[in-house]
């Protein structure tokens, strides 16, 4: 078919299927490449196809731009279209699309702004239910008692699903301290189910949601608690905020309330990926007077040591998610662990006070 080496002619023909051409379709572009312009009864004997084929394959030739079919000539003539000309325009495809799929991957993980700043109190109340929707370990949240039927579902789903919850529920500004019973007024008392510990909050703090420690909201008291304000408030998706948000609420806000629920104990064995819930659990177990053993996948702090498994019985809890708290300060939440050679701390992921950082704990009965 060409004088062209065999072995180039098949590269030739490979590349043209990489990019779409099927077998055959390759088989008489070269065709009518190597002959310059060729009667379709031509490039069928070339091609080894039949001539009604041949009508066919470069009818979808001449859409994409490949070669043209004069049908105003008796027989109808082929002409291949320069490849400069022909390539050109693939060029141009895959430039556009090159530069859409760079897009995508530059884009945040799940299409969400780093950060969005909110006016509508409606669009605020969605937000918070996606976020609480899409917690996997963790959510904090304070908010007014008189909006907790706005995330109160989505609360419950959390806990259904495992989610740690701690919940503090404020009074409106302007009202001022109120005492425990009239706070859970205000939500009519149902809060069972939707968060391991709740507390009551003082007017005029700010409302707040932190997940897994990665996504949140922050608005000014006055957003969700006065019906007719113009302030706004803030979400976010990015680790470093949420974090700080998470050790500011549980150092200032978390302790300044008082407790109106906590769960009951959980059942163990159990895992889990973020300590605070690791921590929650083992004091709660331990205070029913139940022995608990903890294997734990965590290596020495300020090292690049692998993480390994360490196993132990914890010996005290270090914390602040219940009363009464023995941390020395907020986001202090910790457990000693005796491993039968040394007594060691042991904090979450990223820890650098205690002795060894942890991924991932499994609580057992001992």
């Amino acid at each position: 078919m060409s004088d062209q080496p065999p072995a180039e002619t098949e590269t030739i023909r490979a590349k043209l299927q990489q990019y779409g051409f099927s077998e055959t379709a390759a088989e008489t572009y070269l065709a009518v490449v190597e002959r310059g312009s060729a009667t379709a009864s031509t490039v069928a004997e070339a091609a080894g196809v039949s001539t009604s084929y041949v009508y066919d394959v470069c009818d979808d030739l001449a859409a994409d731009g490949f070669v043209a079919v004069d049908d105003h000539r008796t027989p109808t003539e082929i002409r291949a279209v320069p490849p400069a000309e022909a390539f050109g325009a693939l060029r141009t495809d895959l430039d556009a699309l090159e530069s859409a799929v760079t897009a995508r991957y530059e884009r945040p993980a799940d299409d969400e702004e780093t950060f969005e700043v909110v006016k509508s109190r409606a669009t605020i109340g969605k937000r918070l239910v996606d976020h609480i929707d899409a917690a996997e370990s963790e959510v904090i949240l304070q908010l007014p008692a008189r909006r907790l039927p706005v995330v109160a579902d989505a609360l419950r789903r959390a806990r259904e699903r495992g989610v740690l919850v701690l919940l503090t529920l404020g009074a409106d500004e302007g009202d001022g301290s109120k005492s425990d019973p009239e706070v859970v007024s205000e939500t009519g008392g149902r809060l069972d189910g939707l968060a391991n510990v709740v507390r009551s909050g003082l007017a005029g703090a700010p409302s707040l949601l932190a997940t897994d420690q990665e996504r949140g909201f922050v608005s000014p008291a006055t957003m969700l608690s006065w019906d007719h304000d113009q302030t706004r408030a803030i979400t976010f998706r990015q680790d470093a905020v949420a974090s700080v948000l998470v050790g500011s609420y549980l150092g200032n806000y978390w302790p300044m309330g008082e407790e109106l629920l906590v769960t009951r104990p959980p059942s163990l064995p159990a895992t889990y990926e973020m300590f605070r819930h690791t921590v929650f659990a083992a004091e709660l177990r331990m205070r029913t007077g139940t022995d608990v053993s903890v294997d734990l996948y965590a290596r020495r702090v300020g090292t690049d040591d692998p993480f390994e498994t360490v196993t132990g019985t914890v010996v005290d809890a270090r914390q602040n998610l219940v009363e009464p708290g023995n941390s020395d300060f907020g986001f202090e939440n910790s457990l000693i662990v005796d491993t039968g050679t040394e007594r060691i701390s042991v904090g979450g992921y990223g820890a650098f006070l205690e002795d060894y950082e942890c991924k991932r704990a499994t609580l057992r009965s001992a």
